[in-house]
């Protein structure tokens, strides 16, 4: 619940998040289901510094006053696959007008027929009269090809790739192992301006939970963007001070 509201504060909050969180869970009366020493800690000296909530003036606008809200676009969503589609899809398209199509299906989404098909499959699947518009991606492993990448882009359908690392979250068992191995397709998708997607975080035995996005950033993201200055990178659902600190000072392709 935590990183989820993390992910959502105003940027120029993203300093004092963590203290707002804190303050939070403490005016709330919750507890979190896993505590660290580390966390502990954290929560002992946000503590002290946890801003008051915010007051709110309540006042009148003139008579006539007309709000236009834009629609949105959700730039990840995970559509599901077969009879569950139409469901997921009655509920984005009230809200958005394209969304990015997580490609973690079971198989994975890894060629331009998979992305295709798919595409097609939540076309059908949309409720009668709407506009909606997916936008594909590929599922990036150990062996996607430049030919792939291009092929992919060639379609106009296809505007990025997602990055798993391998055994990170759901369906993720396909993932990448080694990003150095990923290089030839990342160079051609630098080439033709395919965005690459990220779910930034490592994993292993030894790694902290909590230290998984700052390690990631520090053994993947830095060598990557020097690697790749032309190459769009997003970092997806980012859940931490440290990474809004390195987006904030990276370059501006991420």
């Amino acid at each position: 619940f935590f990183s989820s509201v993390r992910s959502y504060l105003p940027i120029g909050a993203a300093g004092r998040s963590r203290a707002f969180l804190f303050s939070l869970q403490r005016r709330l009366d919750l507890t979190c289901p896993r505590q660290t020493s580390k966390t502990k800690t954290m929560a002992a000296a946000a503590a002290q510094h946890a801003p008051p909530l915010a007051t709110f003036e309540m006042r009148s606008v003139p008579a006539g006053t007309r709000l236009t809200l834009t629609l949105p676009d959700d730039f990840h969503h995970h559509f599901r696959d077969g009879p569950k589609v139409p469901d997921v899809l009655r509920l984005a398209t009230q809200r958005f007008g394209r969304a990015i199509a997580m490609p973690n299906l079971q198989p994975p989404v890894v060629d331009t027929e998979k992305a295709l098909a798919y595409r097609e499959h939540i076309l059908r699947s949309l409720p009668a009269g709407s506009a909606f518009e997916p936008l594909m991606t590929l599922y990036l492993t150990d062996v996607t090809t430049p030919a792939e990448i291009r092929k992919a882009h060639a379609t106009g359908l296809v505007q990025a790739c997602k990055y798993y690392p391998a055994g990170a979250t759901t369906n993720s068992q396909f993932g990448v192992t080694d990003v150095r191995k990923t290089y030839p397709a990342l160079r051609a998708m630098a080439e033709v301006g395919m965005v690459l997607c990220i779910h930034s975080e490592v994993t292993g035995p030894t790694i902290d939970i909590f230290d998984r996005e700052g390690t990631f950033i520090d053994e993947i993201m830095r060598p990557l963007v020097a690697d790749f200055p032309t190459l769009q990178i997003v970092m997806e659902h980012i859940s931490t001070e440290e990474a809004v600190d390195y987006i904030l000072a990276a370059p501006p392709t991420v």
